[in-house]
């Protein structure tokens, strides 16, 4: 599971991400969200990836911010469906229910932004450092990628 925030706006980090990420960045974040909702006791479902650093981080010792990974993810699907992207309509149900749960539990969730946070294999970072992490992971990634990123970053030719 990966959050790529390769800068502090969610706006500006989905038009940077190429299409392939953004698309799975908004089903990460959905997932992240009701794995916190779970543990909560608001949804019953799955809380077996709290383990997982990014979910552990997003849940914060039982203070999410889960308004402001509300947030990202719509900023990622609002961008994923501006590039063409198409969502169904059981999905696009599921999100508005996800951000009414969000909206009637709001008392129970940390309203700051998260913290920046870069975890990729075993390094873990904090602070504003991890932006530029994540531009240059996704940069990396983007080279060794078989398809073009189809996004806004203009990669050097080879």
């Amino acid at each position: 599971m990966q959050i790529f925030r390769p800068f502090e706006s969610h706006e500006q980090s989905a038009l940077y991400l190429d299409n392939r990420r953004l698309s799975k960045q908004v089903l990460e974040l959905y997932q992240i969200i009701r794995v916190c909702l779970a543990e909560l006791g608001i949804i019953e479902g799955n809380t077996r990836y709290l383990s997982h650093p990014i979910v552990k981080h997003i849940y914060n010792d039982g203070h999410p911010y889960l308004a402001d990974a509300l947030h990202f993810l719509h900023a990622c699907d609002i961008e994923h469906q501006r590039r063409g992207g198409n969502r169904n309509d059981a999905f696009r149900n599921d999100l508005v229910r996800l951000t009414d749960m969000i909206h009637n539990n709001y008392s129970k969730f940390n309203n700051n932004k998260i913290p920046p946070f870069y975890v990729y294999g075993d390094m873990k970072v904090y602070g504003e450092e991890v932006y530029a992490l994540y531009r240059s992971l996704l940069y990396d990634k983007w080279l060794n990628d078989t398809i073009a990123p189809r996004c806004g970053v203009k990669l050097p030719a080879q």
